[in-house]
């Protein structure tokens, strides 16, 4: 009796929610009782794996079906169809060419056995394999372009709806002339995505912080729950969906303006503080205050002069007793250095300071420099900030794009010379034209991939103008509001705009700016 391994793979878990394995299991049983010698001593399954996208090295039924067959365990190996045991062209033929040398039959209860006794036989079976690699690859441009489609005709892909939006019937039907359901803002849960975004950019909470004020005020989650976490704050801000945007992979649709919760300059705002404040260190290039909840208001930037260390709020109470035998209480707030309370001897500064006059000493000099900012009109601002020259990028791009297309040539006059190669006509051996293949497409891939660097490049340079003009409505945005916002805003406004605050004896003190006026009004600011 032949001994026969019979092996089951399906791409996805949806497949095998269909009773896909089944299928496959049935119809090798059945193929199996055909022949009277073949008696099945194992079947293997491979659920959501993919036969194009993952090498069979990384497989592990096939890694154990191949020892099996070096000791001589099995005598056939059995499949629904041969691309069940993959589908890549420069790969898999290979793979049953090994199992046939190792003495193992393949047999597919569709195609019948894969033999290797012509130059026909290695020549259809290339071909099998090469047509599966094609239909894999067709399959997943349809997959991607349907899913393209979707996203810019702003259609709903499907999965859980962001928080923010619900799922409403607008009398559209898919080619079935079944209803389909289109995205839509909610407007309850809209009005929380707008606080979460305020929060964030303009009062200085942290992911966290939200979480909490969210669970605090038991507003639900989308899924019913006042379980926020600030991991679930990151994402939700992480998607563009509230700008208009709906994205598939690294695609993004053009904005709808129906789908709008938050505008563009809030948004990329937001992101920009939740990473900065993400990836903060105690040096000097914090962008965003370290916390907006204390209550100084320079905490964060102030520096001693002296140890360069930085200061911290704190509060003083002290009681004397009057000559009369009362006591009066005295409340003081003040700035302390780190050092100097720590270890007296390493710093030559003073202790503390008080809090209010360099307060208001830093305060004098931000509303003058927002001010000065005011005094200009917009459009002017817009003029003097100057654009970024896209040139060279777009260079570099034309030159990626032309050497991916010369590596896609050479891939296919290497696969057409593989072909003649199984059939005779070549003289070329066909491991030499295997190898030639593989080094030519990692060439064409890595130009891809600087293809999608360069583009992205050019993009961003693109970006710039738009950033500038985001940044110069930010920064009067603050002229209109400073004196009227609250500690945790003006606290954001200072960080943005200084960068450091340093404080000596007798209230000497320095302020390095993190927004140059030279960039917008000239040197003459």
């Amino acid at each position: 009796m032949k001994r026969v391994i019979c092996l089951y793979r399906v791409s996805t878990i949806g497949q095998v929610d269909h009773d896909d394995i089944p299928m496959q299991k049935l119809a090798c049983r059945e193929y199996a009782a055909t022949h009277p010698d073949w008696e099945i001593v194992d079947e293997i399954s491979e659920k959501g794996v993919s036969g194009y996208k993952v090498s069979t090295n990384a497989r592990d039924a096939i890694v154990e079906i191949k020892k099996r067959a070096i000791t001589h365990q099995f005598d056939v190996l059995l499949v629904f169809m041969f691309d069940r045991l993959g589908r890549r062209d420069d790969e898999t033929p290979f793979v049953v060419q090994w199992f046939v040398q190792q003495g193992i039959e393949v047999w597919s209860t569709r195609e019948g056995e894969q033999r290797f006794d012509t130059h026909v036989d290695k020549l259809l079976n290339y071909i099998r394999f090469w047509q599966a690699s094609g239909e894999s690859e067709k399959t997943a441009i349809r997959v991607r372009t349907k899913h393209s489609q979707m996203i810019q005709e702003g259609q709903w892909r499907g999965g859980l709806v962001p928080y923010g939006y619900r799922l409403e019937f607008q009398g559209r039907t898919n080619k079935k002339n079944k209803p389909v359901r289109d995205l839509m803002i909610d407007e309850e849960e809209g009005k929380v995505v707008r606080e979460i975004f305020h929060l964030l950019t303009e009062e200085g909470y942290g992911t966290n912080r939200v979480a909490q004020y969210l669970n605090d005020r038991g507003i639900k989650t989308k899924r019913g729950t006042t379980l926020w976490r600030g991991t679930s704050i990151r994402a939700l801000i992480d998607n563009p969906v509230y700008i208009g945007v709906l994205k598939f992979g690294d695609e993004r649709s053009e904005p709808f303006e129906h789908l709008r919760l938050i505008d563009d300059a809030t948004y990329e705002r937001c992101l920009q503080t939740v990473k900065a404040r993400a990836s903060k260190t105690c040096g000097d290039d914090l962008v965003v205050p370290l916390r907006t909840d204390a209550r100084g208001l320079l905490t964060g930037i102030l520096y001693c002069g002296e140890c360069g260390n930085r200061m911290c709020y704190t509060h003083n109470t002290t009681k004397r007793k009057l000559a009369d035998g009362t006591v009066r209480t005295y409340e003081r707030d003040l700035y302390r250095c780190y050092r100097k309370i720590s270890s007296r001897h390493t710093c030559a500064g003073q202790s503390t300071y008080d809090m209010q006059p360099i307060n208001d000493a830093v305060e004098v000099q931000v509303r003058s420099f927002l001010s000065k900012l005011a005094s200009k009109p917009r459009e002017e601002l817009l003029q003097m900030a100057s654009a970024r020259n896209t040139e060279m990028y777009k260079v570099a791009l034309k030159q990626a794009e032309k050497e991916y297309e010369n590596a896609q040539k050479q891939v296919t006059a290497l696969e057409e010379e593989a072909v003649k190669a199984l059939t005779g006509e070549s003289a070329l051996d066909l491991s030499v034209i295997n190898t030639m293949i593989i080094k030519h497409r990692a060439k064409r891939d890595a130009a891809a991939q600087t293809i999608e660097e360069a583009r992205a490049r050019l993009e961003q340079e693109q970006m710039s103008q738009k950033e500038t003009q985001a940044q110069i409505d930010e920064m009067l945005s603050w002229a209109d509001c400073y004196d009227k916002a609250n500690i945790e805003t003006r606290h954001m406004i200072i960080a943005r705009i200084i960068e450091k605050v340093e404080v000596r004896a007798n209230r000497k003190i320095h302020i390095k700016f993190r927004i140059s006026l030279d960039q917008f009004l000239g040197k003459s600011a």
